[in-house]
C-alpha cells in the first residue's frame, strides 16, 4: 500500500493497531467493529473504556462513510483512512479524508470552538443540541454532535489537521484520544 506520510502526520511515534484505507460502507463498520473491540480487549482497558473507544470509533466511521468526497470528485487518489494506535497510555483513533477546501474554514472553526469548551461547557451544548429539533451546525445534519460526542467521551481536545492539495480540496485528518485507565 502507498500512503502519503502527510495521512500520517497525526499518528507520527503512535504503535498502529489496525488500519483501514479505502470507502467506508456499512458492511465495512460492520466488519471493522469486532476487530476494533478486539484490539481493545487485547490491551485490557476496562470495559467503560473499552465502551467509550468503541463508541468512538464508530462516530469516526460513520463521519467517513457520510464526509467522504468520492475519490472521482478529485484528481488526488487519498481513500477515508481509519488508524485505531496505542500512544503511551491512551488510545488514539485516527482518520483522514479529503474535504472541499471550501468546507475548511467553516470545519476549523466548530474544531476550534468545541476545543475552547470546558468539560461542563461541553456537556451544556450537548444536551442543547440534543434538545433542539432544527439546528444549523452542521450542514449534512447531525449538527457536528459527533464531534462534540467524541470529545465529551474521550475527554481530550480533538487534534487535527489540514492540509491543502491543490486550489479544490485538502487532506483532512483528525485525532481523538483516549486515556487508557
Amino acid at each position: 500500500m502507498s500512503v502519503s506520510p502527510k495521512k500520517y502526520a497525526l499518528i507520527d511515534g503512535d504503535s498502529v493497531l489496525l488500519e483501514y484505507e479505502g470507502q467506508v460502507s456499512k458492511e465495512i463498520l460492520l466488519d471493522t467493529l469486532p476487530k476494533i473491540e478486539d484490539q481493545v480487549d487485547a490491551l485490557g482497558v476496562s470495559k467503560q473504556t473499552k465502551r467509550k473507544i468503541v463508541n468512538i470509533a464508530i462516530e469516526t466511521l460513520q463521519n467517513l462513510q457520510l464526509h467522504s468526497m468520492p475519490l472521482s470528485d478529485s484528481a488526488h487518489n487519498h481513500h477515508p483512512l481509519f488508524v485505531l494506535s496505542k500512544t503511551g497510555n491512551s488510545i488514539a483513533i485516527t482518520i483522514g479524508n479529503l474535504i472541499l477546501n471550501s468546507e475548511c474554514k467553516l470545519l476549523k472553526d466548530k474544531l476550534d470552538k468545541i476545543n475552547s469548551l470546558n468539560e461542563e461547557e461541553v456537556k451544556f451544548l450537548y444536551g442543547v443540541i440534543m434538545k433542539q429539533t432544527v439546528v444549523k451546525f452542521s450542514t449534512k445534519g447531525g449538527a457536528g454532535l459527533g464531534l462534540i460526542d467524541m470529545k465529551k467521551k474521550s475527554g481530550n481536545n480533538l487534534k487535527f489537521d489540514f492540509q491543502p492539495l491543490d486550489d479544490k480540496v485538502t487532506y483532512f485528518s483528525l485525532k481523538v484520544t483516549v486515556p487508557m485507565n
